[in-house]
């Protein structure tokens, strides 16, 4: 069996993190918070999960290919590949959550590339939601 493959479902699963922290992003921009929970929720569930699930992949599966000669730049490779794509989806997560933090706790929003907040006379929450 190839050790390729449970690299590429940990990079399936972390996608569907980064998608479900957007479609969270969008719904607390557009100002309905209250429903903020039906991607936060999965999204927390598969970032643990999947999360997790990376790290024993590098100590269980990768890390012990780089003692056998034959297999040794395979276990190297997916190891970095998978340590780079945890990075990148904690990094992600990390700056969601500062949005997400600035949008509900401060009332902050961006709009137009402007920064705005709730309490501005006129002000409506951006109906795109995104970004």
């Amino acid at each position: 069996i190839s050790t390729i493959w449970p690299m590429f479902g940990t990079a399936n699963q972390l996608l569907a993190v980064v998608a479900l922290s957007v479609a969270t992003s969008a719904i607390i921009n557009a100002g309905k918070q209250k429903y903020a929970w039906v991607t936060f929720l999965p999204m927390i569930f598969v970032a643990v999960t999947t999360l997790s699930a990376g790290v024993l992949n590098i100590t269980d599966n990768f890390l012990p290919l780089t003692r056998n000669a034959e297999t040794a730049t395979q276990g190297y490779v997916n190891s970095i590949l998978t340590v780079i794509m945890i990075i990148c989806a904690v990094a992600i997560l990390a700056e969601a959550t500062k949005k997400w933090y600035r949008v509900i706790v401060n009332k902050e929003f961006v709009v137009h590339g402007e920064v705005m907040y709730a309490t501005d006379k006129d002000f409506t929450p951006p109906t795109f939601g995104c970004c």
